[in-house]
């Protein structure tokens, strides 16, 4: 797990907005990341390819959990992210 990612997931706050940039396959990664979505749907699993902004809900020490405009609740393993970046709250 990459400490950087870890240590910037620890210090968001619930509800603040997040810039999340996911492994894709798209920018010469070798993987793509999948979330998982939080609701009991047949097809839980999203292929996440481009960075995308999303409401921080929480994070247990491994799986972020986001809200963005079109899924109310996906899991991400923080393992599978490039870079997570936090907007200002001024």
């Amino acid at each position: 797990m990459d400490d950087r990612l870890e240590s910037i997931a620890k210090n968001l706050s619930t509800g603040q907005m997040i810039a999340i940039y996911p492994l894709s396959t798209l920018y010469g990664d070798i993987l793509t990341t999948l979330a998982k979505r939080c609701e009991n749907f047949k097809d839980s699993s999203v292929s996440l390819d481009d960075p995308f902004q999303a409401e921080f809900l929480n994070f247990d020490g491994t799986t972020l959990t986001v809200r963005t405009d079109k899924y109310p609740c996906l899991r991400i393993d923080i393992s599978d992210l490039k870079n997570i970046v936090s907007f200002s709250t001024d």
